[in-house]
C-alpha cells in the first residue's frame, strides 16, 4: 500500500508493507530535509556513520545531503511515513535550531503520527492539505523540544574520517587516491568500509552526494551549467546524463507541486 501527495511545502508518502526477512529499503541522499516516521515496525537508519533504531511512534529528521540507509529489521507489518521539505518550510523561529550538527540528531516521539497517517490515506486530499501542513509544523516543534528517544551508535572513526574528507571536498574532483592519502588508509580498506557499512561503493557515494548538492543548488536558483562546475564537472554533457539517471528529471525541470 502506497499513498503520495504534495502540499505547497511538503511532499508526503505513506507506505505499508509486510516482510519475512531483513530488507534494505533505501540507500541514498536527498537535497531536502526528510522525516522518516514509523507507525508500526522496527527499522534501523544509518546517517553518515551513525546508526539509529526507530520503532513505533518514533521519527527521525535527516538533513539535506546526508547519505542514509534504511533497513527493516524483523518479520512483520511495517507502516511508515516519509516527508520531504526544504528549509523554507521550517518556521523562521526554528530555522537556526535545525542547523545543528546532523550527528546530534535525536530519534524523537511524535504524537502527530496517527492524525498524519489518516490524512495521508484520505481520498479527499485537497480538503486536508492545510491540516497536513499544520501537523508537520507541530512535528517540527516536537523535534526541537524532544529529548533523544534512544542514542545513536557510532559505527567507527575510520569511516567518519573518510566521510568528513568527502564532505569538505564535495565541490572538487575527489579521487580515491586522495582519500587514502589524507586518511592514512589503503584504497581497498576504504572500499571495504563503504560496502560493509554504507552498502555502497565510495564512487557511488560521492556521486550521489554531488548530484544531491547540484539539485539543491539548481532549486535555489543556480543555473545548471554553473551547478555542474560547482560540483567538479568540466563536461556538462556528462553531468546532464548522470543527473537524469540518478535524479530522474532534467537539471532545469522544476517540480510541479500538486495533490495526487
Amino acid at each position: 500500500m502506497n499513498y503520495k501527495f504534495d502540499t505547497d511545502r511538503f511532499s508526503f508518502e505513506y507506505l505499508e508493507s509486510e516482510i519475512e526477512n531483513t530488507v534494505l529499503w533505501e540507500n541514498h541522499c536527498h537535497s531536502r530535509y526528510e522525516i522518516i516516521a514509523v507507525s508500526e515496525g522496527y527499522i534501523s537508519i544509518m546517517i553518515e556513520g551513525r546508526s539509529y533504531n526507530v520503532t513505533a511512534d518514533q521519527a527521525v529528521i535527516i538533513p539535506p545531503l546526508a547519505y542514509h540507509t534504511v533497513t527493516a529489521n524483523k518479520k512483520g507489518i511495517y507502516k511508515r511515513i516519509t516527508v520531504l521539505f526544504d528549509r523554507s518550510a521550517i518556521p523562521d523561529i526554528l530555522q537556526k535550531l535545525f542547523e545543528k550538527d546532523h550527528l546530534a540528531i535525536p530519534v524523537f516521539y511524535s504524537y502527530q503520527l496517527n492524525d498524519l497517517k489518516r490524512v495521508c490515506r484520505s481520498e479527499r486530499g485537497e480538503l486536508y492539505m492545510p491540516l497536513a501542513e499544520s501537523l508537520m509544523i507541530q512535528m517540527l516543534y516536537e523535534y526541537i523540544d524532544s529529548e533523544a528517544a534512544n542514542t545513536a551508535t557510532d559505527i567507527g572513526e575510520p569511516l567518519n574520517q573518510v566521510i568528513s574528507y568527502i564532505d569538505k571536498h564535495l565541490r572538487e574532483k575527489i579521487k580515491l587516491d586522495d582519500i587514502a592519502v589524507h586518511t592514512a588508509r589503503s584504497k581497498s580498506s576504504i572500499c571495504h568500509l563503504f560496502r560493509e557499512q554504507m552498502k555502497i561503493s565510495p564512487k557511488q557515494y560521492i556521486l550521489q552526494k554531488k548530484l544531491a548538492l547540484a539539485e539543491k543548488l539548481i532549486r535555489d536558483g543556480t543555473p545548471p551549467t554553473i551547478a555542474a562546475m560547482q560540483i567538479g564537472y568540466d563536461n556538462y554533457s556528462d553531468f546532464y546524463r548522470m543527473y537524469i539517471k540518478h535524479i530522474q528529471k532534467t537539471p532545469s525541470k522544476k517540480k510541479t507541486q500538486k495533490f495526487v
